[in-house]
């Protein structure tokens, strides 16, 4: 005997309503098959294939007697009813693409799983409500949606909150790395940044070449997200880029300085380079990380920086001395009668060299 559910099964499994269903039933749009001894209307296989049948029209902007119409003409010419439509499927697109996905691999399934068909009928009404909560949700339900269906979505949504949980979502997705890689060269710098802050969670390995690229992203937002993602993490081949953002606009976000001293005396090498750069906001970026680095390393660099044409280099310099600790005391000591910079030099041998 074949599987049967109730109105109320069918409703909670889908999102629909209990009212929606006897509307439907009311209209003959969708008749239950059967009815139990407490006379409940009782939906089999057959009811919930055209059920779905009928999301899928609906979702594609036909009213309901349009759907009756469709469903009861079997020569009803498919290509023209898709055209008639496809302002409102051009708007839909990427969620209609989700539902493809799912409905394909519904199609090529030997022996439907009612389970997934319910579960079908669910995200079709919950991906494409007006309400982000309710996207939100869906975007956490994780039986159901494959790492390609959760591509699509965060492509398609606008609402932060909904995209940081859809994120969360991929991150727990298997072989999610490789599949947002093949997509980080998207023509939408959002999605390239959500993208991005994605593949900074995976920590994978195979996504650092894709990561470093980023940095010479068009957008500065990209740019941003993609200096975050590899700073925690440090890899090795990524250090030379960081470092040359120094020398643009992105270098004066703290995450870009806080990335590069974090590498310690790895850095030290290609930032104390840039002192000598043409330009003196480069220079006194690159005297303010080598400060931050610790590494008594950049020691020898900082001093020299001490003689910068730009009195701002010179300031920073020494105040970077005051971050290398005791073994700058002598540096900062020489200057402490200077008539430029021997009140900071004294404030530094009080409060970190003392």
């Amino acid at each position: 005997m074949s599987r049967t559910w109730r109105i109320g099964e069918v409703a909670e499994r889908t999102g629909l309503t209990r009212r929606t269903l006897r509307h439907y039933d009311d209209l003959g749009l969708l008749t239950p098959s059967a009815r139990s001894w407490g006379d409940y209307r009782l939906y089999d296989e057959a009811d919930l294939l055209r059920l779905l049948q009928i999301q899928n029209l609906k979702a594609l902007g036909l009213s309901l007697p349009e759907i009756a119409g469709a469903l009861a003409d079997a020569s009803l010419d498919a290509a023209a009813t898709l055209r008639s439509h496809l302002s409102h499927l051009e708007d839909r697109i990427a969620a209609e693409q989700v539902l493809a996905r799912r409905l394909a691999g519904l199609a090529d399934t030997a022996e439907l799983s009612w389970q997934d068909v319910l579960e079908v009928i669910a995200l079709t009404q919950q991906l494409g409500h007006p309400d982000p909560t309710v996207r939100l949700r869906a975007a956490l339900r994780p039986p159901v949606q494959s790492t390609s269906d959760l591509l699509d979505r965060l492509q398609a949504e606008t609402d932060p909150a909904v995209r940081e949980a859809l994120v969360w979502a991929l991150a727990q997705q298997p072989q999610v790395a490789e599949a947002a890689v093949s997509r980080i060269d998207d023509p939408d710098p959002e999605l390239r940044r959500w993208l991005v802050r994605l593949l900074g969670k995976l920590r994978d390995p195979i996504t650092v070449p894709a990561l470093v690229a980023r940095l010479d992203d068009p957008d500065p937002r990209v740019v941003a997200a993609a200096v975050s993602a590899l700073g925690p993490w440090r890899p090795e081949s990524a250090l030379p880029r960081l470092v040359a953002l120094l020398g643009t606009p992105a270098g004066e976000a703290a995450d870009l300085r806080e990335a590069l001293a974090g590498y310690g005396d790895a850095a030290v090498p290609l930032v104390g380079a840039l002192l000598k750069a043409p330009a003196a906001t480069t220079r006194a970026r690159a005297a303010e990380v080598l400060g931050a680095t610790g590494s008594p390393a950049a020691l020898p660099a900082l001093q020299e920086a001490l003689t910068d044409a730009d009195p701002q280099v010179r300031l920073t310099s020494l105040i970077a001395l005051g971050e290398l600790g005791p073994p700058a005391r002598a540096s900062i000591e020489s200057l402490a009668g200077d008539d430029e910079l021997g009140k900071v030099a004294r404030r530094l041998l009080d409060l970190h060299v003392g």
